[in-house]
């Protein structure tokens, strides 16, 4: 027995140590680990992903238009009434022919073998093709010159660049609505932790001050007026408890998580706002061209340039070459069709009544029109900035100011506790300090996510994630 236990410890360690085997539960995420896990699993960036491929698969399609195309075709056909036709010709000698009697077809002219010319009076009929027939058909053809092609084909990879930037925007978007949730689910979990300990210290208090009154040392007005307040905070948790599966729920939403699966949150709303480095957010230098908003108008309007290239290249000709090769499963001595056959084919539209020089003048204004585009892109999100640095130094005093807040209230309320206990207050005073130490708290959290989504708004400008 303990030698078949030595023996199967190794593969239980080896099963131990394998990753996975012990995996900490995918239902736990950090902020970084709900993004990540919605940049792969939400249905957005999953759609951002697939027309990425798509614009790949685009750019190939367009490349293979310039290679060498190769086409085979199988054709049958069956002619009802073969053609035929008959030569003029009197005989003036033979050759090698027993005697003119001997029917003469079209073989023995073409082969020399009689000579003739004239009518047509007792000639054969000559066909001009089989009753059924198959033809096989080899055509090899290779664009050789072709301006559209040229600017087409550097078009299509702008436009591969431009599903890569959409790709990108995508999972920027996706990361800031994350995080945005994240901190609103920490905020009201903040806010029902504060809440249910306020209603456990009440409802402690309520009992003692039942106790006190039994011995008649506070009036009953004084217990009925902590009671109301606990029942009035009771249901502040309970309304809360919703909120925070709404906003679960919300979150799961957006990062792909099965909404059947509970969710859990590691971090924290005070570890969050302890790595904020006020001064390294607000630069005052903003460079427009990190933001993946203004690189796409950028790229915008490297497209309008290559379709107003590309329109101008209409005036310039087309040049390909072909080559064909035919089988036929049956012939005729009588046959004009070329085996094989090359040829080169030079299109040049010289003339199209103002038609193409109108075409060009529309994209020379629509790449006009992306210019001004991406300039005044480039001005909103300036002014953005501004506002978003001013929005998060206003968040980061807002909530230092509060946190101070906090501290007071929370002081206040403890001494009016104490006084309470020891008659020395009333329960009014008491109900007051109470309140005015959640809604301190309340106002803190607001604070501390007001700061955290304003630094998620302004990284995003400032950075190119």
């Amino acid at each position: 027995m303990k030698i078949k236990l030595l023996l199967q410890l190794p593969l239980l360690l080896l099963v131990i140590s394998t990753p996975g085997a012990h995996a900490q539960t995918n239902s736990d995420f950090s902020l970084k680990q709900a993004q990540d896990f919605a940049v792969l699993n939400s249905t957005a960036n999953k759609n951002a992903e697939i027309d990425l491929e798509l614009a790949k698969k685009k750019v190939w399609e367009t490349t293979a238009i310039g290679l060498p195309q190769l086409n085979a075709a199988v054709n049958y056909t069956h002619l009802f009434s073969v053609p035929s036709m008959q030569l003029p010709y009197t005989v003036l000698g033979f050759k090698d022919v027993a005697s003119t009697d001997t029917p003469i077809t079209f073989d023995d002219i073409t082969a020399g073998r009689i000579f003739a010319y004239g009518d047509t009076t007792g000639a054969p009929r000559i066909p001009l093709g089989v009753q059924d027939n198959t033809t096989l058909e080899f055509t090899v053809s290779q664009l050789i010159f072709s301006g559209e092609y040229l600017v087409g084909l550097r078009a299509s990879k702008v436009f591969y660049m431009i599903s890569q930037q959409a790709k990108q925007k995508s999972e920027q978007d996706t990361r800031e609505s994350v995080a945005n949730t994240y901190f609103l689910v920490l905020m009201l979990q903040n806010n029902f932790e504060v809440m249910t300990q306020s209603l456990t210290n009440l409802n402690k208090t309520l009992t003692e001050m039942k106790e006190m009154h039994k011995q008649g040392f506070v009036e009953i007005t004084d217990v009925d007026q902590i009671e109301l307040t606990t029942l009035t905070l009771q249901n502040g948790i309970n309304s809360m408890e919703r909120q925070i599966r709404a906003a679960k729920d919300l979150l799961k939403f957006q990062i792909g998580y099965p909404m059947e699966k509970e969710i859990n949150l590691t971090d924290n709303l005070e570890a969050l706002a302890a790595d904020i480095n006020l001064e390294s957010l607000v630069n005052p230098e903003y460079k427009v061209e990190n933001n993946i908003n203004f690189q796409i108008m950028e790229t915008q309007v490297k497209l309008g340039k290559l379709n107003l290239q590309r329109e101008k290249s209409t005036f310039l000709p087309t040049l390909a070459a072909v080559y064909r090769h035919t089988e036929k499963f049956k012939t005729v001595s009588f046959d004009f069709v070329p085996v094989d056959v090359f040829a080169l084919s030079l299109n040049w539209g010289l003339f199209s009544s103002g038609q193409r020089y109108v075409k060009v003048q529309q994209r020379q204004l629509e790449y006009e029109k992306a210019i001004n585009n991406r300039d005044n892109v480039a001005n909103g999100l300036k002014l953005e900035y501004i506002n978003a640095r001013n929005e998060m130094i206003n968040a980061y005093d807002n909530f230092n100011n509060v946190k101070k807040n906090l501290e007071l209230t929370k002081r206040i309320y403890d001494k009016t506790l104490i006084k309470f206990k020891e008659g020395l207050s009333t329960s009014m005073d008491l109900t007051q300090a109470q309140n005015q130490f959640l809604s301190a708290q309340s106002e803190y959290i607001n604070n501390l996510n007001a700061m955290l989504s304003a630094k998620s708004k302004l990284t995003k400008l400032t950075t190119n994630l």
